[in-house]
């Protein structure tokens, strides 16, 4: 626990061990243009403590780690996944959105292979 503002600290392997504000504002505009082109995209605002994302239904929930934020999008479009994603996967890179997207396309390439027979 935070011993200046009282929240929970939350470790984040992709972001590491100091988290801003400013972090979570690219992480939301990095999920945000990937799913800009699926119908009834999610939708990713950040927050102090992590992100809010919202549904097509209007549904939303609030994550605070990038884990957790991929695996609530993968929860809504099993399966899916844009090819910038396999670009980003290959960069070799100390880039914050770059990594956010690596992040994604493992956790997406792990779900496939998970549903498979």
């Amino acid at each position: 626990m935070c011993g200046a503002c009282g929240r929970s600290l939350v470790s984040d392997p992709v972001l590491g061990a100091v988290r801003t504000m400013r972090q979570h504002l690219i992480v939301a505009q990095t999920i945000n243009s990937v799913c800009r082109s699926w119908p009834g995209a999610p939708k990713v605002a950040a927050t102090t403590g992590g992100w809010l994302i919202s549904g097509p239904t209007g549904a939303t929930e609030a994550v605070s780690t990038v884990e957790a934020l991929w695996s609530s999008v993968w929860r809504g479009r099993p399966g899916a996944w844009a090819p910038d994603l396999h670009r980003a996967a290959e960069l070799e890179t100390g880039d914050l959105a770059l990594r956010v997207l690596r992040r994604g396309y493992e956790m997406a390439q792990d779900s496939a292979t998970e549903t498979d027979p």
